[in-house]
């Protein structure tokens, strides 16, 4: 199977911290025999053309350099915004040419094109299905910020005409899944070809949860959790992350109780945060990024890991701590209330309220949960390479046959 995924970024190498998840996907389905080819628009440090952990990376130029590069650190949303939104044409185009470019590569056996985020990447994989030709279907996967950003009746025009002309929709949550079926309107889960697929009519996407797989190489293995380890929180330091909402629920903690406070990851709101914590008389150290070879050493360091964030459509840090066999103190958002059974491996705090996660953070540090968690790392096999590959893989055998079928 042919499968070119077009994403918004993608790492420059197996060090870089930037949507490291993305590469543990294209690993995963290399790994289980697809023939993968990664699109995404040009990084100022990276060649137009070249391989990172055995996967073909293509990047394409589409406006100067400056605004390339805040693309590349993930600042679409802000980037594309007044007049700077006129850039958002050509990348589109750009990335749409090339993606069928991709796929239209040994065409005899079939593609797939797999877009991340519906706008722009899934918008492009749809659009460069339908220019590669009758032999190429289209998913789109629909992360965090997808309904976040969709506010208002064009954003959502739009993401409706982009779901339901892909050929499946993958959804990282069962919250996500809801949202981007009240667009399709169709019921959730894997169907067969409909009689009026099969005379050549669209009647709508695949609807499926897959969950980004999990780096367990990256983590190392598991370790006895230190007693006198600090908190650790990890992500990138901007407002729907909450490391603020954690600064100010520590500080409303007794002071002779307040824990170490670790945060590991650079983002636009560092200088912000490290004002607040000095202003708080929070004991908290920022990293800055670290490679996602070293993420395993700082759950090792942890006693627990807190994810404090206003919003998430999976909690890639939630998974991989329970992975690390760390506990977790998170707010109930994503897919956090799935993976966390209070008392027994964490505590949930609603989100943005800085009392509620200090109790959540009493509560945890109080009992024997972080001194004594197991040190075998939790096992969240739903969320290993081999069961994501292998769900994905499904769905794009499904929609392959469909798309042959529907062809006179």
């Amino acid at each position: 199977m042919r499968v070119v995924l077009v994403a918004p970024g993608f790492p420059t190498s197996l060090d870089d911290h930037h949507k490291p998840f993305l590469l543990d996907h294209a690993r995963a389905l290399a790994g289980a025999g697809a023939e993968v080819t990664v699109v995404c628009p040009a990084h100022p440090d990276a060649p137009r053309r070249h391989v990172v952990g055995d996967i073909e990376v293509h990047r394409v130029r589409f406006a100067p350099r400056r605004i390339e590069a805040r693309v590349a650190l993930g600042e679409s949303y802000r980037v594309f915004s007044g007049l700077s939104a006129l850039w958002v044409v050509p990348m589109i185009a750009r990335l749409t040419l090339a993606a069928a470019r991709q796929a239209r590569r040994r065409s005899g056996t079939g593609a797939v094109i797999h877009g991340h985020w519906w706008f722009p990447c899934g918008l492009v994989a749809v659009a460069a299905a339908a220019l590669a030709g009758r032999r190429t279907a289209s998913v789109v996967h629909i992360h965090g910020s997808d309904a976040a950003v969709t506010t208002n009746a064009i954003h959502r025009w739009l993401a409706r005409r982009v779901l339901r002309r892909a050929s499946a929709v993958v959804t990282v949550s069962e919250d996500l899944q809801r949202w981007a079926s009240s667009l399709t309107q169709r019921r959730r889960g894997l169907h067969p070809p409909s009689s009026t697929e099969s005379a050549g009519r669209h009647s709508g996407p695949v609807l499926q949860i897959v969950s980004m797989p999990v780096g367990t190489d990256r983590l190392g293995p598991a370790t006895p959790t230190p007693a006198d380890g600090p908190v650790v929180a990890l992500g990138r330091l901007m407002a729907e992350k909450g490391f603020d909402v954690l600064i100010e629920a520590v500080a409303l903690m007794e002071a002779a109780e307040r824990p170490e406070v670790v945060i590991v990851g650079d983002g636009p709101d560092r200088a912000l945060l490290e004002a607040l914590a000095l202003r708080r008389d929070v004991n908290a150290t920022f990293t800055g990024a670290v490679a996602p070879g070293e993420v395993g050493e700082w759950y090792r360091r942890a006693r627990l890991v807190c994810v404090p964030s206003r919003r998430e459509g999976f909690g890639m840090i939630t998974a991989e701590a329970l992975t690390a066999g760390r506990p977790v103190v998170a707010t109930a958002v994503g897919a956090a209330p799935h993976f966390i059974t209070e008392g027994v491996n964490g505590f949930l705090a609603p989100p943005d309220s800085a009392g509620a996660l200090a109790a959540a953070l009493n509560k945890a540090l109080q009992s024997e949960l972080a001194a004594s968690a197991s040190t075998t790392a939790v096992t969240l096999p739903p969320f290993g390479a081999e069961a994501h590959a292998a769900a994905l893989l499904e769905i794009y055998a499904s929609v392959a046959t469909a798309q042959r079928r529907s062809q006179p």
